[in-house]
């Protein structure tokens, strides 16, 4: 499990709490992680995700041709 996977991380508490929503429309919760300011830990979750995946596939296609 990657660090941002976890809700219970310290990435997550409330010291990086903005004050504000999520940006995600229609999401109520407290945005604010150590990733991200704009985004609730579910959402940032997502989100670093799919950075996450799309890094892979770069990866992936860096191959050395020999």
């Amino acid at each position: 499990m990657e660090p941002y996977e976890n809700p219970l991380n310290m990435g997550y508490s409330a010291e990086y709490h903005t004050g504000k929503r999520c940006i995600e429309q229609g999401c109520t919760e407290p945005a604010g992680t150590a990733w991200s300011p704009f985004w609730c830990q579910k959402h940032n979750m997502e989100r670093m995700k799919r950075i996450d995946k799309s890094f892979c596939k770069i990866q992936e296609r860096m191959v050395v041709k020999k």
